[in-house]
């Protein structure tokens, strides 16, 4: 299988990164409760979107930046709190920032915290949150 993602050494503490945009549309809502039997979410009559697909689309944004291509070994956690609304329409973005980076004792692997913000098309802060990616390293292990 052929390479494309970065390996734990690629992932400095510090590094960052974003995404492109990807606006939210009724049907992504309706499938979503269609697939997970949540009820239909509105506030002051207006339709919003569920925070679990706020979260399920920013982890898409993540994984389409191709950094898990290949080297990817497992999400061993993450966390989410959000920060207001999400409206069918919206546009959301994510960026990224490492926060912290540790390699296994075997130096095969390590794990990488990535702190992840998501804004809509506004600039507003809707969720922030972390992901502990288990990820591949050059080395081999010993």
């Amino acid at each position: 299988m052929e390479v494309l993602g970065l390996y734990f050494e690629d992932f400095p503490i510090g590094k960052s990164g974003g995404s492109v945009g990807r606006t939210i549309t009724a049907t992504d809502v309706e499938l979503f409760e269609e697939m997970s039997g949540w009820p239909q979410y509105s506030c002051d009559g207006e339709r919003v979107v569920p925070e679990m697909l706020v979260t399920m689309i920013t982890a898409g944004l993540v994984t389409r930046q191709g950094i898990y291509e290949g080297t990817l070994m497992g999400i061993i956690g993450n966390t989410w709190n959000y920060k207001t609304r999400v409206r069918v329409g919206d546009t959301l973005k994510m960026k990224y920032v490492i926060s912290e980076a540790t390699l296994s004792r075997s130096g095969g692997r390590g794990v990488i915290v990535f702190k992840i913000t998501t804004c809509n098309q506004r600039g507003e802060i809707v969720s922030e949150g972390e992901i502990k990616s288990m990820m591949a390293a050059r080395g081999n292990p010993k």
